[in-house]
């Protein structure tokens, strides 16, 4: 096998960042296990379940500490926010971000780690989409 720049790329962010390998093991084992019948659309399976977990590893969302969960409001279903309240949040935000003192952490906070590393799952998914259809079950007749 040719190693590429994705696959280098892929490599050095697995070994800065070990909790990547989960999520191209769950990516090698959704690939593997699709049958020619099954539904699995490739970008189904990238936006609901392997971007989220991805997110707080590699890319621009990388450092950020998890927010807080809220209580549900039911009288506040649809909030509007305020632009300087947006800001000031933000701007907490990065102050409790875990800064990038190394050359690997700037770098996986990068949109070119977030493209190689992400790019090569995106691209595996595609490659054993079977076709099928939006969404991801067993067969057409299992929802």
């Amino acid at each position: 096998m040719t190693t590429t720049a994705r696959q280098t790329d892929l490599d050095r962010a697995t070994r800065a960042e070990p909790r990547l390998q989960a999520v191209i093991n769950i990516v090698t084992a959704l690939t593997a296990l699709v049958r020619p019948t099954d539904t699995m659309c490739g970008g189904c399976v990238w936006d609901e379940i392997i971007k989220p977990l991805a997110l707080p590893l590699i890319g621009w969302e990388r450092g950020y500490q998890p927010a807080e969960a809220e209580d549900p409001d039911p009288d506040r279903m649809w909030r509007l926010i305020n632009a300087s309240d947006w800001a000031a949040g933000w701007q907490d935000a990065e102050k409790a971000r875990t800064p990038a003192t190394t050359d690997t952490e700037k770098w996986l906070r990068t949109s070119e780690a977030w493209d190689s590393v992400c790019g090569e799952l995106i691209r595996r998914l595609n490659d054993a989409d079977p076709a099928n259809g939006h969404g991801v079950h067993h067969n057409r007749k299992t929802p």
